[in-house]
């Protein structure tokens, strides 16, 4: 989980479905706001009653980045990094507690960073190049599972419990 509002609903989602089956990795990058990441840790866990593992590799992707100024590199080193914190995580957790029961991948990534994250024609193009997730489906060896990433933010905005 990144902390944004596409992963957060993917989580409730499948929540929803699996119950306590679904464990969560909440990555700390250090790119967000002061005590960012306790408060959304606290309200995953208090509010939304998941199960979340909270990693704070803050000082890995401060590392990597410093010194970086083009934008579109940066944002390689954020997914790189990021994957490589969660693939970390789920490996430790699928070698412990799991003992190898760990089969899926859920992303909460959208159409639109998906068209954003591919380079077909100008700058703007890359935009997201960071929600490119597939060395992590390789790495973790898990079966990748996104059913929101053919939906817009317009189409999944009435969702309610009936």
């Amino acid at each position: 989980m990144s902390g944004g509002v596409d992963s957060t609903v993917a989580a409730v989602l499948v929540h929803r479905a699996m119950g306590d089956r679904l464990t969560n990795i909440f990555v700390n990058t250090g790119l967000l706001r002061k005590n960012e990441f306790e408060h959304t840790l606290e309200m995953y866990r208090e509010r939304l009653g998941l199960r979340v593992i909270g990693v704070d590799a803050s000082e890995r992707f401060l590392t990597k980045l410093k010194g970086v100024a083009d934008p579109e590199q940066k944002r390689k080193i954020i997914g790189r990094e990021f994957i490589a914190a969660f693939a970390e995580e789920a490996e430790k957790l699928q070698k412990g507690e799991a003992r190898g029961e760990i089969k899926f991948l859920v992303q909460g990534t959208l159409y639109p960073d998906v068209i954003e994250s591919v380079s077909v024609k100008g700058p703007s193009a890359t935009i997201k190049s960071h929600h490119n997730v597939g060395d992590c489906r390789k790495r973790c060896l898990l079966r990748w599972w996104n059913r929101c990433e053919t939906c817009l933010r317009t189409r999944c905005g009435g969702l309610e419990k009936t």
